[in-house]
C-alpha cells in the first residue's frame, strides 16, 4: 500500500515539474535561405531555353539562389516553423515568365511554398530533411527537393516548354540559416536587485521597512526574483522583456504601504514595470495595475551562444516621477523626500533561452 502511495506522489510531482511542452515559437529576425539547383535540372532548363532569375532582394551566383530571411517563427526545440523570405525567383522562356513571389519555407511538412501566378501553392517537397541548432541560430536543409504536381502543371501551362516539367522532378537542395529576433526565456535562474544605500537611508529615516514577499527573497540589501515564464529577449540583449516573480513591499506602520509585484524589465524601452498597489484605500488608489516604476540605464550585456544565455549586469534603476510622488505621498506626507531620477539600485540577471 505504501509503495502505491509513494508512486502516486511521485507521479503528481512529475506532472508538476516544468517540461519541454512549455517551449514556444520564437520570432525570426534574420538569416538566409539558399537554393542550389541540381545539375540535371539546370541542364533541363538550359536545353529548353528557360532561365531562373533572381530579383527584388534575391541574388544569384551560378546555380545558387540566396533569399534573405525577413520574418517567420520557429520552435527550436522541435525544429518546427515557417520562414518568410524576401525576393522573387522567376522562370522565364523567350516570351513568357512565371514569377515565384512571397517564398516561404516550412520545416514540417513541406519545405517550399510560394505565390505562383497569383495563387499560393506548394512548389516542392522533400523526403530528406534535417534540422540543427547552432548556438542561438538554427539550420534547416532539404537535400532532395522535388517539384510538386501543381507547380509542374502551372509552369507547363504558362511557359509551354518543349520538354514538359513533371511532378517529382528533382530541383536541387535547400539550406536555410535562421537567426532569432527574440529567444523565449526559460524559468531558470534568478534576477537580483541590490538597493542603493542612500535610497535605503531615506526609507529608514521615515521608518519604512523593505520586505520581500515569496517567491522573492533577500540577503541584506540584495533582493532576488525567480525568472518567470513569458519573457523573450534578443540574443544581443538590445530588446525584449525579462519577466520575474515575487513582490517588494514597502511598509510604514501607521502610514502607507506600497507593493511592487512581478518586476518586468523592458530592454528596448529601458523601463522596469510592476503591478503596483498603493494602500490603504481610500486614502491611496489601491491596485493601479502594471505601470512603469523605474527607468533602467543600459548595463553590461554579454551572451554565450553555446549555453544559450544572455546576461545583463549593473542595470542602474532610477525613480520615475510618478513613483517618486507615490513614495512621497505614502511615506513623507507629500513632502519631496524622493525625486525623479534618484538611484534605487542595481539590477542584474542571467537568462537562459529555450
Amino acid at each position: 500500500m505504501k509503495a502505491r502511495i509513494g508512486a502516486a506522489i511521485a507521479a503528481l510531482l512529475l506532472f508538476a515539474l516544468p517540461t519541454s511542452a512549455q517551449a514556444a515559437y520564437d520570432p525570426l529576425g534574420g538569416g538566409s535561405a539558399k537554393l542550389t539547383l541540381d545539375k540535371g535540372f539546370a541542364s533541363f532548363l538550359g536545353k529548353d531555353g528557360v532561365t531562373l532569375s533572381a530579383s527584388k532582394g534575391a541574388k544569384r551566383q551560378g546555380s545558387t539562389y540566396t533569399l534573405p530571411i525577413s520574418g517567420g517563427n520557429l520552435d527550436p526545440t522541435l525544429g518546427k516553423g515557417e520562414v518568410k523570405t524576401e525576393g522573387t525567383l522567376s522562370f522565364q522562356s523567350a516570351k513568357r515568365k512565371v514569377p515565384l513571389r512571397e517564398i516561404r519555407l516550412k520545416t514540417k511538412p513541406e519545405p517550399l511554398i510560394a505565390k505562383v501566378g497569383g495563387s499560393q501553392l506548394k512548389v516542392a517537397s522533400s523526403a530528406s530533411r534535417s534540422f540543427k541548432r547552432v548556438g542561438f541560430d538554427s539550420t534547416y536543409s532539404a537535400k532532395v527537393l522535388k517539384l510538386s504536381a501543381k507547380a509542374a502543371t502551372r509552369l507547363n501551362k504558362k511557359l509551354r516548354p518543349k520538354s514538359a516539367f513533371s511532378a517529382g522532378q528533382r530541383i536541387g537542395t535547400l539550406i536555410a540559416k535562421m537567426e532569432p529576433q527574440l529567444l523565449t526565456v526559460l524559468e531558470q535562474n534568478k534576477a537580483s536587485l541590490t538597493f542603493d544605500s542612500a535610497f535605503l537611508a531615506k526609507l529608514a529615516s521615515r521608518f519604512v521597512s523593505l520586505n520581500p514577499i515569496f517567491p522573492a527573497e533577500h540577503v541584506g540589501a540584495t533582493f532576488s526574483f525567480p525568472i518567470a515564464v513569458g519573457g523573450a529577449i534578443a540574443p544581443d540583449g538590445a530588446e525584449g522583456t525579462l519577466r520575474s516573480a515575487g513582490v517588494v513591499e514597502l511598509l510604514q506602520l501607521g502610514g502607507g504601504q506600497v507593493f511592487w509585484q512581478e518586476p518586468w524589465l523592458d530592454l528596448g524601452a529601458r523601463v522596469q514595470s510592476a503591478e503596483v498597489d498603493l494602500e490603504p484605500t481610500p486614502a491611496f488608489p489601491g491596485k493601479i495595475g502594471r505601470t512603469g516604476v523605474f527607468d533602467a540605464a543600459p548595463g553590461a550585456t554579454s551572451n554565450d551562444p553555446r549555453a544559450r544565455t544572455i546576461s545583463d549586469s549593473g542595470v542602474l534603476l532610477t525613480l520615475q516621477a510618478a513613483t517618486a510622488k507615490a513614495l512621497n505621498d505614502a511615506f513623507a506626507e507629500g513632502q519631496p523626500l524622493f525625486g525623479a531620477g534618484e538611484v534605487v539600485g542595481s539590477f542584474s540577471f542571467v537568462a537562459v533561452g529555450q
